[in-house]
């Protein structure tokens, strides 16, 4: 089976599906009897039976929903080997009517956490639930956008109910259900690996990643986890040319442009041990860091960015690699509670 991105179908506003069915980006593979009893307003149906025929633009990204899951699943495997890029709808049709008939409550309490960091939002949603009675819905308004997937990643580990999640010009707005407390049974994969890598140092980044290159060519499925230093493994050489002021610009001079400058943890010598070490590798045919980024990419290993430390660290998603997500600690968290080995670098 290939690795296919995949989402709850669950976790997507039926206006933000309408968008996907109105920029001809939300695709239904089931039959036309079933399509016709029921579906998304303005979805382009293509069922499985004739996806080979399927034609689209190769620059967008499409989602695909069945009945169930199933369906779409295989459809998303054939398109993404065709060269396209695919999110498979999990749940499908059957799970968007579950969703469909939750309301958004007019008595719901609203909480607004503007301005508020990476871990606050989560932990004060967290204790305002646990403050209302069961069915009770919280809304809540976060500028961090990296909540977007810590939210979710929360709901899922607490058992609460995601009614309502948006993303719009950089504010989060959730509206969360309070629900029994999950009990948690969690099922360590024995193919999980995460890693945290907190360093800015060139031999360590050098080291996360031939871990994390090895543990995935064994199919382990690999997050890593990027935070303060650790960042500047993440940047693009375009950063170089981007003008920055105040304490950002401070961070900008401090900090390597790219990830082939970060300065050795032992011997960097003002730079001269960077280059030594840049040029042993390539002498002993070693990857280089970008390299070996790269190759971590292409083997689908998930970057993850720390959203708090780049607001501190004055640094956006304009400077760094366009394949990586954003979230915050109760991403992290949910990561680790599907893997087996957890490393910090």
């Amino acid at each position: 089976m290939k690795n296919i991105k995949s989402k709850d179908i669950g976790q997507y506003t039926e206006e933000y599906l309408k968008q996907l069915a109105a920029s001809g980006q939300l695709i239904d593979v089931r039959t036309r009897p079933e399509f016709d009893s029921g579906h998304i307003e303005g979805v382009r149906l293509h069922s499985l039976s004739e996806i080979d025929s399927f034609e689209g633009d190769l620059s967008r990204t499409y989602h695909i929903y069945c009945q169930s899951g199933k369906r779409s699943q295989q459809a998303s495997e054939f398109l993404k080997e065709k060269g396209y890029s695919v999110v498979n709808l999990e749940g499908g049709y059957e799970r968007f009517l579950e969703h469909k008939q939750e309301v958004v409550k007019e008595d719901r309490k609203r909480l607004n956490y503007s301005g508020m960091q990476c871990p606050g939002p989560i932990v004060h949603l967290s204790q305002e639930i646990a403050d209302i009675e069961l069915g009770d819905q919280v809304q809540v308004t976060v500028t961090d956008t990296g909540f977007y997937s810590d939210v979710e990643s929360w709901a899922k580990q607490t058992g609460h109910k995601l009614i309502r999640l948006t993303n719009q010009d950089g504010v989060v707005e959730a509206v969360v259900q309070k629900e029994e407390k999950l009990v948690q049974q969690t099922e360590h994969t024995a193919r999980g690996t995460t890693i945290v890598l907190f360093s800015g140092e060139l031999d360590k980044a050098i080291a996360a990643m031939i871990i994390a290159n090895g543990a995935r060519a064994a199919g382990r499925e690999v997050t890593i986890f990027c935070t303060f230093w650790g960042l500047s493994a993440l940047k693009k050489p375009s950063l170089s040319n981007r003008k920055q002021s105040g304490l950002s610009g401070l961070f900008k001079t401090i900090l390597p442009k790219e990830p082939t400058y970060m300065p050795l943890s032992r011997m960097n010598g003002f730079g001269l041990g960077n280059k030594f070490m840049r040029y042993v590798m390539k002498q002993k045919n070693v990857q280089t860091l970008p390299a070996l980024i790269d190759q971590a990419i292409a083997l689908n290993v998930k970057f993850v960015a720390c959203t708090m430390s780049m607001d501190v660290m004055g640094i956006t998603s304009e400077d760094l690699r366009e394949e990586v997500h954003y979230g915050g600690v109760g991403t992290y968290i949910g990561d680790v509670e599907e893997s087996t080995h957890n490393l910090f670098i």
